[in-house]
C-alpha cells in the first residue's frame, strides 16, 4: 500500500492545469471539399458497428466536408446507399478518426458542435484506446465525450466504456441545458483526462468525474494513448429508429476540435500500475445484513437481503460502484472518507432500499441523514412496513459527489420489528440522480 499512498500524494499536490495546445483542427478550406485526409481517417461501410446503426458510411466529401465558413459538416441522408462492403442500407453518413495521425495520452479534448435533432439521429464525439486492434473494444477503452440521441435535443450524455462496464452497462451521466435550450446552436464539449480521474464539460460546466475507484472492481484502462473519432449515426439501440417526423438531410457542424496536454503532469507508470492493483486487490466483502437496533447508526450500504423487490428495487440489474456487495443491483461506490466506506448512488426515480430495523421503544424520532450532491439533488421519502411516514425530502447542493452533508428529518417508529425504506422520488435533471447516500443515524 506503500507505493500506491504515495502516488496519491504525489497526485494531491499536482499543479493545476497548464494546457499546451498539440492537436488543432479549424476546418478552413474551400467550401465543398473532404476535411484534411492526412489528419481524418475514415470508418467505411454499413456493418452497424455494434449497434445495429442503419447508415452506411462513405468517403471523400460525399458526407463530410467543409462549408467554406470555418465549419465541418457531417451529413446524414436518406438515400440508398451500398458501400464497398456490400451491405444495402437506407441512410448515407460519415464517421472520421485520427488513429493514424494523432493519438495522445492524458489531457484536455475539446470540441464546439451544432447538433441535429430529430428521432433516430446520433451525433458523436469521442475517444477510442490505439491497442483497440491488439485488445479489442470494450478492453481498449472507448471515452464518449460527447453523444447526444435526436429525440432528447437538449441531453448530452459523456460515458466511459471498458471491460465489465460496456454498451448499456457503460458508467456515465447526463446535462441537461437550461429550459428553451438545445443543442441545435454552437455549445462546447470536452474531457480532461489524467492518471486521477477523467472529468467531462458542457461549456465550461463540469457535470461529471469518473475515477478508478468509482469503477468498482473493473480494470481502469485509460493509462494509455487514444485517438479522436467524429461520427453521425442513424438509429440503433440507443437512439431508436428515425420515422415519418425525422428531417432529411440532417447535419453535425463541427467549429473546431482541439487538445492540449498538461505541462504540468508528472506521474509514474510503475506508481500507476501498482496503485490500480491495489485498488482491486482491497475489495471488502460483504458479511451479511443485520437486523438494525434502534436508536442506531448503519451504513446505507448494508440493507437487507432478498433481492430485487424484496431487499430494494433498481432499475438496472448491476451493481454499477461494485466494490461491495457486487451481486446485487444496488449501486454503491467508495465514499471517499474512512467510515462508512461506501455510499449509495446513482440513484434514480422510483428506486428505493430497505433495512430490517428492531425499534426498542414507540417513539419520536430525528432521521439524520449524510448525503451528496454535485448540484442540487433531487427528492426521496421515507417508509415504515411499505407505509410513507415522511413528505419528500429535497436534498440539497453539497458540492460535490463526495463532499459530505447531514440532513435531518423526524420519523415517528413503533417498538418491534419493522422495515425501512427510503424511497426516491425525483432525480435532479442535470446530473441525472437523486443523490448519494452514505449513513443514518437515529436518535432520540
Amino acid at each position: 500500500m506503500l507505493t500506491a499512498l504515495v502516488f496519491f500524494a504525489i497526485a494531491s499536490m499536482q499543479e493545476p492545469p497548464k494546457w499546451v495546445e498539440t492537436f488543432k483542427q479549424d476546418f478552413s478550406g474551400p467550401a465543398g471539399t473532404a476535411p484534411d485526409p492526412n489528419i481524418w481517417g475514415r470508418d467505411l461501410g454499413g456493418e452497424g458497428f455494434g449497434n445495429n446503426e442503419l447508415e452506411s458510411y462513405t468517403d471523400g466529401a460525399k458526407n463530410s466536408f467543409l462549408d467554406g465558413k470555418g465549419n465541418l459538416i457531417i451529413e446524414a441522408r436518406k438515400e440508398p446507399t451500398k458501400g464497398a462492403d456490400g451491405i444495402a442500407r437506407d441512410y448515407s453518413s460519415a464517421r472520421l478518426q485520427t488513429s493514424k495521425h494523432f493519438t495522445q495520452r492524458y489531457g484536455k479534448f475539446e470540441a464546439r458542435m451544432k447538433l441535429p435533432k430529430g428521432k433516430g439521429v446520433w451525433p458523436a464525439f469521442w475517444l477510442l484506446g490505439d491497442n483497440s486492434g491488439k485488445k479489442g473494444w470494450p478492453g481498449c477503452g472507448e471515452i464518449d465525450i460527447l453523444e447526444m440521441v435526436g429525440r432528447l435535443p437538449n441531453v448530452a450524455h459523456g460515458t466511459l466504456h471498458g471491460p465489465g462496464y460496456s454498451g448499456d452497462k457503460g458508467i456515465g451521466n447526463r446535462y441537461t441545458l437550461p429550459a428553451g435550450q438545445s443543442f441545435d446552436d454552437f455549445h462546447t464539449f470536452s474531457v480532461e483526462w489524467d492518471p486521477k480521474s477523467i472529468r467531462w464539460y458542457c461549456d465550461g460546466h463540469k457535470y461529471h468525474e469518473l475515477t478508478p475507484k468509482t469503477i468498482g472492481p473493473h480494470d481502469w484502462v485509460y493509462d494509455h494513448p487514444f485517438f479522436i473519432i467524429l461520427n453521425f449515426a442513424v438509429g440503433g439501440g440507443f437512439p431508436g429508429n428515425p420515422d415519418e417526423t425525422t428531417s432529411w438531410p440532417q447535419r453535425m457542424t463541427v467549429d473546431y476540435v482541439k487538445v492540449y496536454k498538461d505541462a504540468n503532469l508528472k506521474y509514474n507508470d510503475a506508481d500507476i500500475t501498482k496503485a490500480n492493483a491495489d485498488r482491486l486487490a482491497n475489495r471488502a466483502e460483504f458479511k451479511g445484513a443485520k437486523t438494525i437496533s434502534i436508536p442506531g447508526t448503519f451504513s446505507t450500504a448494508d440493507f437487507k437481503e432478498g433481492g430485487e423487490g424484496v431487499a430494494y428495487h433498481d432499475l438496472d440489474s448491476e451493481n454499477i460502484g461494485g466494490f461491495y456487495r457486487p451481486n446485487e443491483g444496488v449501486d454503491i461506490g467508495e465514499s471517499g472518507v474512512a467510515s462508512p466506506k461506501y455510499n449509495v448512488g446513482w440513484t434514480k426515480t422510483g428506486e428505493w432500499i430497505a433495512y430490517d430495523l428492531n425499534v426498542t421503544k414507540t417513539a419520536a424520532y430525528t432521521a439524520t441523514l449524510t448525503v451528496a450532491a454535485e448540484g442540487m439533488g433531487g427528492k426521496f421519502h421515507f417508509e415504515v412496513d411499505r407505509q410513507k411516514v415522511t413528505e419528500q425530502i429535497q436534498l440539497p447542493d453539497t458540492g460535490g459527489w463526495q463532499k459530505w452533508k447531514d440532513i435531518e428529518t423526524r420519523l415517528t417508529l413503533p417498538a418491534g420489528n419493522h422495515e425501512l425504506r427510503i424511497v426516491f422520488d425525483s432525480e435532479n435533471p442535470q446530473s441525472g440522480a437523486v443523490g448519494n447516500f452514505t449513513q443514518i443515524r437515529i436518535s432520540r
